[in-house]
């Protein structure tokens, strides 16, 4: 019996080695090309064509290898592209496994192949009724306990989505795929290399995609452990790089994967942002890839935030998040791009156009936002909006250099440079440093309240200066006017010898409750219309200009002082002015030039001799109109000399009087120009004011202006 089995399996191995080499030598695989096909077209319900040589092996497996095989579509797809094209395929069996009805298949091979998944307006699909002769089982779950696989090898495969109706395409190829041999409820390593796009360009580079595959027995889901991706977002100029693990369910129409572990940075020029799931994610994969994040932490360039909502990545980076967190420093977006330098004499622009593939809606809550060196927002509270490269945060509410901000801010980050777009309602702020935002030295200190709507181009204090342009108004309360002493000014007008010589830098500051007025800005010139200024002895009224980009102030303005300081001028500049001394203020920002506006002073004089001339005396009491009359009219006077004016005898008066009022306004309304033209001289001219009778005790000095 011994040496009769020891004769079997002799007889059996010669069999398995002898029968392979006749087949091989006996049978030409070309001999059954149309055979083959025929077959595999009944199996798949699709008309296929072999065009290219095929071979076949034995030994050690059971092998054989195709070229230029071609599948095509149903007849209602006259019109698609070939369900698939290969360049070249190879397969091979075990054939001992066979004989215990088993399926090992040993490596697979595919390189240059297309494939293409057709769909049309109806919904019908170019892989409907594919493999029309399978046993319908609709119920019937897949199998695969009893499959081994040995390595796959996939080289230059790609597959494309194609949508009849919309035209719209969607490719991944596959530059590289490499799988370990398999056998399902094991984990197997794998690496992949591709590329994900559609008719615009190219959407996601992975360059490297490893880990560990386990999948079901029955397909309903593929675990994925021990992932490592690295890649790029073409179209964003973003890289790309995760850690995670996920699990894929198959069981529903578009593949589902649930992200337990999520680790991934996206890298933008100078931004880095970085996210770390805390609660699984999920990411749907249909036409365009959903990631749901309920619960997540964000880090900006290390700035750590908490973040939930979602992603889509598809055409663009699409993102809805609520994020919250104690600090965001918004300067790295402001850094000039280092790709394209430019030439030392050109000032940098900062590079915004990777930003044109991001759509993202934030909800803003933050302790600190910073958005320059200068500009810190507190307690934020925003919606932020960024689609098409314009920034919009509206609603803002902050707190801002010591006060209140409300508002709305547009930044058009397509401009160059960038050009922003502010409606502030700002209240409790201190004005010195809103304007060394601007890289300036304020002229007033104090809490202002300001109702603006600006806009500047840059992020530069140059820039910003030179494109101001807006409309508003103001009001500080509890401050101080800086470069000028006023009531320094006052006490030198009441001792200087003349007016003229009152011209210079009195630095110092103009304490004061209330400052105000409104607002009209050009190019960084900023005129001031109607300032006002209360300084308890003291006010201001006029006119002003700042020119911002020059540094340079001018404001056309008249002091009022009240009935005590007004007492310690000296009369005749008393009577001449009546308390109201004009002044022109111009020079540097930090410490302008005070001088009295002498050509006013002349005609504000002029005009209230010309008022006080022409104005009709008013009617005394009767006593002292008796009395006056009886010193005044001699003796021999009749009663008949002192008939009283007719009617008509009053026109000439009334003429008189109408006169007076035409060379009072003529006066009022001259242009600043004719002021300013006045001669020199004219400080000479208050002297001509007649003294009052009542004040005949204090003669004016001999060369008082």
């Amino acid at each position: 019996m011994r040496k009769l089995l020891i004769v079997l399996v002799a007889a059996l191995a010669v069999i398995m080695v002898i029968v392979p080499l006749l087949l091989l030598w006996l049978v030409d695989p070309d001999d059954y090309r149309d055979e083959i096909a025929r077959r595999a077209a009944d199996q798949l319900g699709r008309e296929v064509s072999l065009e290219g040589p095929l071979s076949l092996k034995v030994f050690p497996r059971l092998a054989i290898a195709l070229s230029d095989v071609g599948v095509g579509n149903p007849d209602d797809f006259p019109q698609a592209p070939p369900l698939a094209r290969v360049g070249t395929a190879t397969l091979s069996v075990g054939l001992w496994p066979l004989f215990r009805g088993e399926l090992d298949i040993g490596a697979v091979t595919l390189s240059d192949a297309v494939f293409h998944l057709v769909s049309d307006a109806a919904g019908r699909s170019n892989l409907d009724g594919l493999l029309s002769d399978a046993p319908d089982r609709p119920d019937a779950e897949p199998d695969l306990s009893g499959l081994g696989l040995g390595e796959v090898r996939f080289d230059n495969v790609e597959l494309i989505s194609l949508d009849l109706a919309s035209g719209q395409a969607t490719s991944f190829a596959i530059a590289d795929l490499r799988l370990d041999p398999f056998r399902a409820g094991q984990p197997t390593a794998f690496r992949l290399g591709g590329m994900l796009s559609d008719g615009a360009g190219e959407l996601l580079l992975i360059e490297r995609l490893d880990g560990r595959l386990d999948v079901a027995p029955n397909l309903s889901f593929i675990e994925l452990t021990h992932l490592v991706l690295e890649g790029a977002l073409p179209q964003a100029g973003a890289r790309l790089s995760a850690r995670a693990g996920a699990r894929i369910d198959l069981s529903g129409p578009d593949p589902v994967v649930v992200l337990p572990v999520l680790d991934a940075t996206l890298a933008v020029d100078a931004m880095r942002l970085a996210l770390l799931v805390e609660e699984p994610a999920r990411l749907v994969m249909g036409r365009e890839m959903r990631l749901d994040l309920p619960a997540a932490r964000l880090a900006l360039n290390e700035q750590p935030l908490s973040a939930r909502g979602q992603v889509v990545l598809g055409h663009a980076i699409e993102a809805e998040l609520a994020i919250q967190g104690p600090r965001l420093d918004l300067r790295p977006l402001m850094t000039p791009s280092e790709r394209q330098p430019r030439p030392r004499a050109e000032p940098a622009q900062a590079d915004f156009s990777a930003l044109d593939a991001l759509t993202l809606s934030f909800d803003l809550r933050l302790d600190t936002l910073v958005l320059s060196d200068a500009l810190s927002l507190g307690e934020v509270v925003a919606v932020a909006n960024l689609r098409d490269g314009e920034l919009v945060l509206a609603p803002l509410d902050a707190r801002l250099l010591g006060g209140q901000f409300q508002g709305r801010a547009t930044v058009d980050l397509r401009a160059d440079p960038p050009r922003i777009d502010l409606q502030p309602r700002m209240q409790g702020i201190r004005v010195d440093q809103l304007a060394a935002l601007g890289g300036l030295a304020a002229p007033v200190q104090g809490l202002g309240d300001f109702e603006l709507s600006l806009s500047f181009s840059g992020f530069d204090a140059e820039r910003i200066l030179a494109s101001l342009d807006g409309t508003g108004q103001f009001q500080v309360a509890q401050g101080a006017l800086l470069g000028v002493d006023l009531r320094a000014l006052v006490s030198e007008v009441s001792s200087a010898s003349s007016l003229g010589n009152i011209s210079r830098a009195f630095g110092g500051q103009t304490d004061f409750e209330q400052f105000g007025g409104r607002i009209e800005a050009r190019s960084g010139v900023v005129e001031l219309p109607d300032l006002s200024l209360s300084a308890g002895d003291l006010g201001l009224a006029g006119n002003g200009r700042l020119d911002l980009p020059a540094g340079q102030v001018d404001y056309r303005l008249e002091l009022a002082l009240n009935e005590t300081l007004a007492r310690g001028l000296p009369r005749t500049l008393r009577e001449a002015t009546g308390g109201r001394i004009p002044l022109a203020i111009a020079g540097p920002i930090a410490r302008p030039v005070v001088s009295v506006d002498l050509a006013s002073l002349a005609e504000g004089a002029l005009r209230r001799q010309l008022e006080q001339r022409l104005r009709p005396r008013e009617p005394r009491p009767e006593a002292d109109q008796e009395a006056s009359s009886d010193a005044a009219v001699p003796e021999q006077q009749t009663d008949s000399d002192a008939e009283p004016v007719s009617e008509t005898e009053s026109e000439p008066q009334q003429r008189r009087l109408r006169g007076r009022d035409l060379i009072i306004r003529s006066l009022s309304e001259r242009e600043p120009r004719e002021r300013d033209e006045a001669p020199a001289d004219s400080e000479a001219e208050p002297e001509e004011t007649e003294p009052e009778e009542s004040e005949p005790e204090d003669p004016p000095p001999s060369d008082q202006a």
